[in-house]
């Protein structure tokens, strides 16, 4: 079966939980032989991204990226008021990576074309005016949930009437997006539920972000003493927002109780203004050479997201390292744990701040819910089943 994999950023290396999750497709696929062509959007603008790309990965994949200018840009913006078109959406179409993936389309035949979110769906119609392969779209995130609750949480009146406004454009694009499809991937339960209800009734499966395939060590290293940390990318605006909140809301009310614990805040991209929040209990740390190591170095992980949708593949990534993660009620959705058994799950600022406490006052509790959690990935979200699933919906859509 030959598949043809568009792909919102690069998928490699797969430093974060979006990359994480197309970088497992794809390899899985790979695994069960299946011829496997990667394009990929570039927001890094980099004209020569796919040169950095490793062997095997680039020659198995036949891996392009181009670059695509996603910035947001004032003028631009503006003039999109003035339209009925989704400014989320317009900023990731080109019209020369429009050009390649036709070009592409009439030289090569596929069987399954996976749009990996949202973001691909404007390239729809050259694909369906240059091939005949079935097309499935990949939901990464309800899209629309993430500006909602960013508008929802929003101060300041006239920014907040924008993000209703390019959340409500986003919605209207997105309920009419998923009959133009052949099928659809959900990454979680959630989101699928929510599809069918609003209306989607052609083929469709869950297929979760699964476990990076790593093994522990058989005798763990220690973990630094009174440390807190949250890993992930912060060019997500998610991201931004939620520990904006933790280290304003949250954290005081930590140290306050806690002097002696510090706080370190990883991930690529990271902006500048968070640097102002570093002091003698948060250290930002940015990128981090190897995400696993990192993990293993720190006590408690927090994921304290306002907004989003699908499931935080750092989470999975954390369980399977046999952390503690605390968590909002939003970060643990699209993935079925339980607080206090596999996860401690806040629903305020207060309830966050004293499960981040417990980990500390009761050791032996965190670390039975590390281990829960350890059990539980490996459970759920192994790779193997997750790709046999991914398969027999495939062959829904293909036969010999």
């Amino acid at each position: 079966m030959r598949v043809l994999q568009l792909c919102h950023k690069t998928p490699y290396p797969p430093s974060d939980g979006g990359s994480i999750a197309m970088h497992q497709i794809t390899e899985g696929l790979l695994e069960k032989g299946f011829s496997v062509k990667v394009l990929a959007l570039d927001p890094s603008r980099k004209k020569n991204g796919q040169k950095v790309i490793p062997d095997p990965y680039f020659s198995r994949t036949r891996f392009e990226s181009h670059p695509v200018d996603t910035r947001v840009k004032p003028l631009d913006a503006f003039l999109n008021l003035f339209t009925k078109n989704s400014y989320n959406l317009q900023r990731f179409y080109d019209r020369k990576v429009e050009k390649r993936l036709e070009q592409i389309l009439k030289e090569e035949t596929f069987d399954i074309i996976q749009l990996e979110g949202l973001y691909l769906t404007p390239y729809i119609p050259v694909i369906r005016q240059n091939s005949g392969a079935s097309l499935l779209y990949r939901s990464h995130n309800i899209e629309h949930f993430i500006w909602e609750r960013m508008a929802a949480a929003c101060a300041n009146p006239l920014k907040k009437r924008y993000l209703k406004l390019l959340a409500a454009r986003l919605r209207k694009f997105e309920m009419e997006v998923i009959h133009k499809v052949d099928g659809l991937v959900a990454i979680s339960p959630i989101d699928l539920e929510f599809f069918n209800r609003h209306g989607f009734s052609r083929p469709s499966s869950v297929i979760p972000a699964g476990m990076p395939p790593f093994d522990l060590p058989s005798s763990l290293p220690q973990a630094e003493p009174n440390t807190v940390f949250h890993l992930g990318s912060m060019d997500w605006r998610p991201n931004q927002e939620g520990v904006e909140w933790f280290l304003e809301k949250v954290w005081p009310l930590v140290i306050r109780e806690k002097p002696e614990l510090r706080f370190f805040l990883a991930g690529k991209s990271m902006p500048e203004r968070f640097y102002r929040y570093e002091s003698d209990t948060v250290q930002v740390v940015g990128q981090v050479p190897d995400a696993l190591e990192f993990i293993l170095s720190k006590k408690v992980m927090v994921v304290p997201l306002l907004s989003g949708g699908g499931m935080r593949v750092k989470i999975v990534e954390g369980m399977a390292a046999k952390k503690v993660i605390v968590s909002t009620v939003i970060g643990a959705e699209g993935i079925e744990c339980r607080h206090k058994e596999n996860i401690l799950v806040a629903a305020n600022a207060r309830e966050m701040a004293e499960n981040i406490l417990l980990c500390f006052d009761q050791a032996e509790v965190a670390e039975k819910i590390g281990e829960n959690a350890r059990e539980f990935a490996v459970k759920n979200y192994a790779m193997q089943p997750i790709m046999d699933n991914l398969m027999k919906f495939y062959k829904g859509f293909y036969s010999d």
